[in-house]
């Protein structure tokens, strides 16, 4: 029978019965209860055909008054992790209950990671009693302190976007008063009205050179503090002299100034800047969630029963238990019981491990069915898991890092132009015996016609319409300088299991008796939390199989093996061949997984099942063949496995049962004549994934591959990638046109103004226009 609370199906005599409904046990039954009695029975509704785990309320809560913050109204302040949240009802109703008590003032819940952040008054409720109220209603609640990373990349956007804003604030008026002015140029002008509006324009000016130019001057610094010369070196000193030269000249009444140039130069450039950080901004939500996976309680034995403890504290030796559906945070050695274990995170192994007395569990699975007690032969701190997180943090500092092309030309480019300038003025001023305002004239024009706006511009312009054409593909670079990255990689490296086969197996061959009441089998296999019972489910649910609440009597699940039960006192059998053997009934022969289920001796279905290629994976392979990228396949699975993909997809490089290490040193070692593209989806790829020159994993994919990735694919199809690779080489074309463009510009130029046939103002119109020029060609990049 199903639970009326967290639909899950239990034998009758182990209900609890209260009103004609049916729990299965006093959690779900105070849950049921507490929601009624608030009136949110409408839960229920939302909720739909989702099933919940069990409630259990013997949890012990944390002590977490550490994590309060007082914000400025002096209002306490907790981020929470809610855990047991299965779908969009369960956000639902934990809004509901808590916004309804008294002294909970804020309350935001985020519908993807499941964070809380709760504004409250203690002197009407406590941090304590908050807590309760989750575990009430069925959930669980652990604190947690926001990054410091993260705080820091909200108040580095925020401090770039307020100088933004300055920037085009004072850009925009100082045009309007250029506009009189080159007006006035023509037409004519007071020498008063000049004054005037040159004041102005120095007024405007000044904060976007001190303030929103206050980057380029640090980066500038620092550059020259490590004996080297930067983009931003040649940007702060051509607007720099340009200033101060116009300060000399509205003073002295001698000349133009270009106040106007110089704010517009520092707002062009430091947009580039701008959207350089924005797309750089990444979310470290994940991380929170993967930190709060490895630091729950476990069940571990005291000397009398088996009670719950911090993971941190749990001793080699001491004897832990493991239910279905608990994840494995702990290894060690089962000493009694069996379970079906998901050891898919860890090898990419489609079928469950049947762990039996003896058999080594590892951290980082999930156990699907049955129970075990184990011994942990290693601390928290050496588990597999643990060890993986570890070397991720170290493989960050090893990560491939590809020098972008205009990264390469603006050193040569800061240095040649600076040069040219003094130059120009020592050519004027000795040479040609010029007067020092002609000569710094000439110089200024020098630097201000070579000022890299369109440099500047060519990458990140052409960068932001390419993240905002891949993420109407549902493509996510999580930054900007990937697309040039992606661009250059020559040999693509994929995992096998959930990236170029799907999860889940499909059936390929299946038999249905006509006496088979499809209903029958339906419900029986329901019983089990076994991936191919769950796979038949779903096929009979297509068939039109309905669920009719049947009371199976004395249900065993043998774990890894097969499911057996009585209805009406006939014996129900489902699982393998050799499941069935075992009960005297004989088969035929599969290759591959398979279910069959008899009914009082008889055989009345099976389903065989076969991995089955992701969409668009042959044509992705067809794709980088074309473009001359080399492929090759590193996967946990078993070699028969891996060859029959391979073989499938015209692969001839493969290698099987890579364990995490072995995907991370051959990554390494490619990476060190390659630029290596790799995509994977488990948690046993995240640490080639940090390895790789671009790494890309599926929105499926394990918390851990996607904050190791540098893509992500929203649709979880490959064809998503080859549009991905499309791109970013569109892109990268563009870049280098744009590039391309920008010199021969500067080329035809600055001669021009270093023999003084173009003034400042000239200088910075004909800049202007080459850096539109520079956007006009990036609206070319196509989806």
């Amino acid at each position: 029978m199903r639970c009326t609370h967290c639909r899950l199906n239990f034998k009758k005599e182990q209900m609890i019965e209260e009103k004609g409904n049916f729990f299965c046990c006093k959690g779900c039954q105070s849950v049921y209860r507490i929601l009624n009695e608030n009136d949110l029975s409408e839960f229920y509704e939302k909720l739909g055909n989702v099933s919940l785990n069990p409630v259990n309320l013997n949890q012990e809560s944390r002590n977490y008054d550490e994590f309060i913050h007082k914000n400025k109204e002096g209002l306490s302040e907790i981020y929470l992790m809610i855990h047991g949240i299965e779908c969009a009802a369960c956000i639902w109703l934990n809004e509901k209950i808590l916004i309804k008590q008294k002294g909970i003032l804020e309350l935001d819940i985020n519908h993807l990671t499941h964070k809380a952040r709760i504004v409250f008054d203690e002197n009407s409720i406590t941090l304590k009693q908050i807590l309760t109220l989750i575990q009430s209603i069925g959930y669980k609640a652990s604190a947690y302190d926001p990054t410091k990373a993260q705080k820091k990349a909200d108040m580095t956007k925020r401090e770039f976007y307020s100088k933004l804003v300055v920037a085009i604030a004072c850009v925009m008026n100082i045009m309007w008063v250029a506009v009189a002015k080159y007006a006035g140029f023509f037409s004519g002008m007071q020498s008063d009205i000049k004054d005037i509006l040159n004041f102005a324009e120095f007024i405007l000016c000044s904060p976007v050179l001190f303030y929103t130019g206050s980057s380029f001057y640090k980066s500038a610094f620092l550059a020259a503090k490590h004996k080297s010369l930067n983009m931003d070196t040649l940007v702060i000193s051509g607007a720099t002299l340009a200033f101060l030269y116009s300060i000399w000249a509205m003073f002295s009444r001698l000349g133009e100034v270009y106040f106007d140039s110089v704010a517009m130069i520092i707002c062009f450039v430091f947009i580039g800047k701008y959207l350089e950080v924005f797309s750089k901004k990444r979310a470290l939500d994940t991380i929170d969630g993967l930190n709060d996976f490895l630091q729950n309680e476990i069940l571990v034995y005291d000397g009398e029963k088996f009670s719950p403890k911090e993971v941190q504290k749990v001793a080699v030796g001491d004897l832990i238990l493991l239910k279905s559906g608990d994840k494995i945070l702990i290894d060690g050695i089962c000493e009694k019981g069996e379970a079906s274990v998901d050891t898919s995170s860890l090898n990419g192994e489609n079928e469950p491990k049947l762990i039996q007395k003896g058999d080594e569990l590892n951290s980082a699975c999930i156990v699907l069915d049955g129970s075990v007690e184990y011994l942990a032969t290693k601390l928290y701190t050496d588990s597999k898991l643990s060890q993986i997180i570890k070397l991720l943090e170290f493989a960050h500092s090893k990560k491939a890092k590809l020098e972008s092309l205009v990264s390469q030309i603006s050193a040569y480019f800061s240095r040649t132009i600076l040069s040219l300038a003094l130059l120009c003025f020592c050519f004027w001023f000795f040479f040609k015996h010029a007067s020092v305002e002609s000569s710094l004239i000439n110089a200024i024009s020098v630097l201000i016609i070579a000022c890299p706006c369109a440099l500047a511009l060519a990458t990140p312009v052409s960068n932001l319409i390419a993240l905002s054409r891949a993420l109407k593909q549902s493509i996510l670079f999580k930054s900007s300088s990937v697309i040039e990255d992606l661009s250059k990689c020559d040999i693509a490296v994929f995992d096998k299991t959930g990236v170029l086969t799907q999860s889940k197996l499909n059936i390929k061959e299946f038999y249905l008796n006509p006496h088979l009441n499809i209903n029958e089998l339906y419900n029986f296999v329901k019983l089990s939390n076994h991936p191919l019972s769950k796979n038949v489910a779903l096929f009979l649910e297509q068939k039109g199989a309905k669920d009719e609440n049947l009371d199976f009597k004395e249900l065993s699940n043998i774990q890894a093996r097969g499911l057996k039960a009585y209805l009406n006192g006939i014996l129900f059998l489902g699982g393998s061949s050799q499941f069935l053997e075992e009960h005297h009934i004989q088969s035929k022969e599969f290759e591959n997984s398979h279910f069959i289920f008899a009914k009082g001796g008889e055989i009345l279905a099976f389903f065989e099942f076969q991995s089955v290629l992701r969409k668009g994976a042959k044509e992705l392979v067809a794709y980088l063949k074309e473009k001359k990228i080399r492929t090759m396949i590193l996967s946990g699975d078993n070699n028969s496995a891996v060859q029959k993909i391979a073989h499938e997809l015209g692969i001839n490089e493969f290698k099987a049962s890579c364990l995490p290490e072995d995907k991370m040193q051959m990554i390494e070692n490619l990476s060190q004549k390659h630029k290596v593209l790799f995509v994977g989806d488990g948690v046993n790829d995240a640490l080639a994934l940090n390895y790789a020159a671009v790494s890309i994993t599926l929105k499926e994919g394990s918390d851990l591959a996607i904050e190791s990735s540098d893509i992500l694919l929203l649709k979880n199809d490959l064809d998503s990638l080859q549009k991905a690779l499309s791109l970013s080489k569109n892109t990268y074309k563009i870049i280098k046109q744009n590039l391309a463009l920008s010199i021969t510009y500067n080329a035809l130029t600055i001669p021009l103004a270093f023999l003084g046939l173009i003034n400042p103002l000239i200088a910075a119109l004909s800049m202007s226009l080459s850096s539109i020029m520079v956007i006009l060609n990036a609206l070319r990049i196509k989806e």
